[in-house]
């Protein structure tokens, strides 16, 4: 059993940092929960992994290491029985960024993206940036509860429908969809002939210990050859300034439209990035799992139903 303790209870002074989340309501009595940027210090060992990559003092045009590819594809496997391949693994900047491309990769200018709301808002501003029409299908609240409504999305999608946008876990409403719905999801996209595009960012932060995530691609070869799915350590391990993220695209003609889609436009990734991001597939489980349970403990913050 390890001796490592981590401390979620140090309070850490974002002024004057050039912090997004807090400097949007500087000087009001405005606690911001806006965006989704943890204000617990990172991973040590993330930590201690950008000052030796800052020691060695160069900062060129960096690949991913192949270590990381390693860590990535370890860590899929053992969070969700997920086999990735290398090749499958698309690196990329940042996960908005990701939906970006991916809106720009499936269809033609003029065809529709479909998505549950209320949902992350780039969801709804991708398929405008990239020529393609937004349908917006709202989810359903039930005895307390989010729930997707399969007959509206079904009655929503046209000949012109191409990419529906699953956002799982989903932000806001923070559920976990279960295998049956996610299963259900897969053959409305089977039926129209979809592309899923999922965004499966805040996988690793589930709360509920009776639940695991599930990437839709791991229902079935099929539905994954359909799917792009966007990762990234960010959320997890409170990196996203970093700018480290991935797509997961099994479909050889899928990868190639989408790496096309990328182009020029997209900048690599950054040294420290996947500096940063190996660290924490290699060495950051612990922490997480710290995290968690400290998280977990909160509950007793919110108000009981």
């Amino acid at each position: 059993m390890s001796t490592l303790h981590f401390d979620f209870d140090r309070v850490i002074d974002r002024r004057h940092t050039g912090s997004e989340k807090w400097d949007r309501y500087a000087g009001r009595d405005i606690i911001p929960l806006w965006v989704a940027d943890m204000d617990f210090r990172s991973p040590p060992a993330v930590i201690e992994a950008l000052h030796e990559r800052v020691e060695h003092g160069i900062f060129g045009y960096t690949h991913p290491p192949a270590e990381l590819v390693e860590a990535v594809q370890a860590s899929l496997l053992a969070d969700y029985d997920w086999a990735v391949e290398a090749e499958w693994i698309v690196w990329l900047p940042g996960l908005v960024c990701g939906l970006n491309v991916l809106s720009l990769a499936v269809g033609e200018p003029g065809d529709q993206v479909i998505t549950f709301i209320p949902v992350y808002p780039p969801f709804m501003s991708a398929p405008g940036l990239t020529g393609r029409t937004l349908v917006k299908v709202p989810l359903k609240l039930e005895d307390d509860r989010w729930q997707m409504d399969l007959p509206g999305l079904e009655l929503a999608i046209t000949p012109r429908t191409r990419l529906l946008l699953l956002c799982s876990p989903h932000n806001p409403v923070g559920r976990s969809w279960s295998r049956e719905e996610l299963a259900a999801i897969a053959q409305v996209a089977k039926r129209h002939n979809l592309i899923i595009g999922s965004d499966d960012i805040h996988a690793g932060l589930v709360l509920d210990e009776d639940k695991r995530h599930i990437p839709i691609a791991t229902l079935s070869p099929e539905t994954a050859r359909r799917t792009i799915t966007l990762l990234a350590p960010s959320k997890t391990y409170n990196i996203p300034g970093l700018g480290c993220s991935f797509a997961v695209i099994s479909d050889p003609g899928l990868r190639r439209a989408f790496r096309s889609a990328k182009g020029r436009i997209v900048p690599h990734v950054n040294t420290l990035g996947y500096t940063a991001a190996l660290a924490a597939y290699r060495h950051g489980e612990e922490w997480r799992q710290q995290l968690l349970d400290y998280l977990r403990g909160n509950r007793i913050c919110l108000p009981q139903r």
